[in-house]
């Protein structure tokens, strides 16, 4: 069910017929997934994470002279994000 509620699509449904699936194993053994991996044809090695960054904003304050008395607030409505296109509707009818 919270696959369900995130995704939206039911994952035990046959994506050809609409059948009712079944679970009838979970493979937890790290070289069993990958022997199923690289069999199936998908990279069975998780992809390389970058380095985590500061928000865009650290960058343009780098280079604000600060004096003990006065401080420079960025301008923080260049971080605001424009409201979506659409109507935003959170519930889920199932």
């Amino acid at each position: 069910m919270l696959i369900a509620r995130i995704y939206e699509v039911f994952p035990l449904l046959c994506p050809l017929c609409g059948g009712q699936m079944r679970l009838i194993a979970f493979v937890t053994e790290g070289r069993q997934i990958r022997r199923i991996l690289d069999h199936i044809g998908v990279d069975s090695e998780p992809p390389h994470i970058a380095p985590a960054r500061g928000p865009p904003l650290w960058d343009d304050c780098g280079d604000a002279q600060m004096d003990d008395e006065l401080q420079i607030e960025p301008d923080w409505d260049l971080a605001a994000q424009p409201a979506p296109d659409f109507e935003v509707d959170q519930r889920i009818n199932w």
